[in-house]
């Protein structure tokens, strides 16, 4: 959110506009704002027809009875409610008060929200991307509500509202990615109703077109953002997981570049020793788990937060040891399907984080947003996008490869699915005997049975002369490995069932190797099919083969999808982007009230 000044309302505040309802802008419109909720919002179900729940939404914009004056009820207003716990978009008239899109999510922060109709259909755009389609309406007309706020019996919105923007035209994503966080004249095409809410003072907001909609505000204080700025210079900040390997030892590197960059001193502590020591940084790496050792680590530190990734155990007792600062519980992947995710924290997790840390911190992964919001909706909690150092680690041009290669990276453990990979690289070398496989894997984490297993299905299927096994390699040799592989015609296949994150396919399509993968949740942040890289179904070998052979074969689709992974990287997890937002949660922690 651009603006210092902003409304902050209370559960029973509105604003009246002079067109309290916009009727001659019908069927095809845009309603965006900023918003920071401080309270859930009831979630009913989508519905086209009847009345949903009448009490407990927060609607920041209210959806105004479309009969309103003439008594035309086949006209209905639209409105919507905007929760820490979502957002739904409603529609009422005479016997009709339905909501035609839900989407779950966690908002704990400014976001900005952009509701396109277009034919009476609605879409969802949270900070600029397209989240969620509706249903289309039974109702012949449609029209933008000029209330919020709220609306008795039904409900009233808590929290902050600023910059509301109503427009007689759809919106697209690029125009509002591009404006969203931008002030407007007032006199662009389409603009019907334009509330900066920057006055700070009487009781009245502008309407900054020509069309004059200002609004009357009723009850909503006005609120300016603190000029006084956390001192993140010196801030000390530890980060332990139990291992030192794969994707958590990864982002545990690029969020000391990102934190590194702002003064911000990072430390980190391991309860067993790992290969992923050997990705050396400059900073104290503790490995133990000798309750003496840690809680000196502790006390010589001095830290800010200490962000405990996984370990419940290690959370308790860093409590216990008698550490009063912001404890943080993170979560970047749990179990090996995205029903376990709820299971744990429902009967593992619940007591231990409800009583020992201040704050519940993960990744935009829809299974663990739904999982921590179903089990601690009172506990604050923080997601966003992990972030990668793309300067650091990146495509290197090397003479290219005789044959064409398919890599795959992970353990060898059921959840990473490499029996399926096996069974995929055996078909498709068949159809083309020059296809080479190389696996990458941290020998030291599999068990012996899978071991086993391994060797047992590559002697089977006969893949013993086109395969090669990487073991334990250093970080920075993948990006050499990632782009090679990208420019022999090959990709990355990613099988496994369930990801938190999955960095590894985030940097096979940074060195512009493309990706195909199962849609195992944490890989969503960086594919969409067909655009940055390409899904097949779980378990579905002939699926997988269609799609990789046409990522061979079809060589303007494979650069287009080369070319766009690469820039929505770029774009979507830089490191600055990462910072901004891990500081955000720890100001809003250390100035909670």
């Amino acid at each position: 959110m651009f603006r210092d000044v902003f409304l902050k309302f209370d559960g029973n505040d509105i604003i009246t506009t002079q067109e309290k309802l916009f009727k001659n802008t019908q069927n095809t419109f845009t309603i965006e704002f900023w918003a920071k909720p401080e309270s859930t919002r009831e979630i009913d179900k989508e519905s086209r027809k009847g009345i949903s729940k009448t009490s407990g939404q927060r609607f920041a914009v209210t959806p105004v009875f479309g009969a309103l004056d003439e008594g035309n009820s086949s006209r209905a207003g639209v409105g919507v409610s905007v929760g820490t716990n979502g957002i739904s978009v409603y529609e009422h008239t005479t016997d009709h008060l339905v909501t035609t899109l839900v989407f779950e999510t966690i908002i704990n922060d400014w976001t900005h929200i952009a509701v396109v109709y277009v034919n009476r259909k609605s879409s969802l755009y949270i900070n600029g991307e397209l989240v969620k389609k509706g249903l289309r309406s039974r109702k012949n007309i449609l029209v933008p509500s000029g209330i919020f706020g709220g609306v008795e019996p039904y409900g009233f919105y808590i929290g902050s509202l600023s910059e509301i923007r109503i427009w007689e035209t759809a919106r697209t994503e690029l125009q509002i990615q591009a404006n969203m966080s931008k002030e407007l004249n007032g006199n662009e095409e389409g603009l019907l109703g334009y509330w900066k809410m920057n006055e700070g003072a009487k009781a009245i907001i502008h309407d900054s077109t020509n069309n004059n909609h200002n609004g009357i505000i009723e009850g909503a204080q006005w609120n300016k953002l603190s000029n006084t700025n956390l001192s993140y210079k010196n801030m000390n900040i530890l980060f332990t997981y139990i291992i030192p390997s794969g994707g958590v030892e990864t982002l545990n590197r690029q969020r000391f570049y990102a934190l590194n960059k702002k003064g911000i001193n990072c430390d980190f502590l391991y309860t067993k020793p790992g290969k992923g020591l050997q990705n050396r940084i400059d900073t104290s790496i503790f490995v133990t788990n000798d309750d003496d050792e840690i809680k000196t680590i502790i006390q010589k530190g001095c830290y800010d937060a200490i962000i405990v990734g996984s370990d419940l155990f290690l959370l308790q007792r860093i409590r216990k040891f008698g550490y009063e600062g912001t404890l943080i519980y993170d979560i970047q992947g749990l179990g090996f399907n995205k029903e376990y995710a709820d299971h744990f924290l429902k009967t593992q997790a619940y007591s231990i984080v409800n009583n020992h840390c201040d704050a519940i911190f993960f990744p935009k992964t829809p299974h663990l947003i739904k999982a921590v919001e179903n089990n601690f909706p009172s506990k604050k909690r923080f997601y966003f996008d992990n972030c990668f150092n793309i300067e650091e680690f990146k495509y290197q041009t090397y003479p290219k490869s005789e044959k064409i290669i398919i890599g795959w990276v992970g353990r060898l453990e059921d959840n990473k699915n490499w029996k399926d990979f096996l069974l995929i690289g055996q078909q498709l070398i068949k159809n083309n005997p020059s296809i080479h496989l190389w696996m990458f894997e941290d020998n030291t984490l599999a068990e012996k049975s899978e071991r086993i297993a391994f060797e047992q299905k590559i002697n089977e299927l006969n893949l013993r002369n086109n395969i090669t096994i990487y073991a334990n390699q250093p970080h920075h040799k993948m990006a050499q490995y990632f782009s090679i592989i990208g420019d022999s015609g090959g990709f990355l296949c990613s099988t496994s069932k369930v990801e938190g994150f999955g960095y590894a396919v985030l940097e096979a399509i940074v060195c512009k190797c493309p990706v195909l993968s199962t849609d195992s949740d944490g890989v969503r942040s960086f594919i969409k099919h067909n655009e940055t890289g390409k899904f097949f179904e779980l378990g579905d070998i002939r699926q997988a083969i269609e799609e990789a052979t046409d990522l061979m074969l079809n060589k303007e689709l494979r650069e287009k999808i080369r070319h766009n992974g690469l820039q929505h990287i770029e774009k979507n997890f830089s490191l600055e982007k990462y910072a901004q937002n891990f500081l955000k949660m720890i100001w809003d922690l250390k100035n909670k009230e």
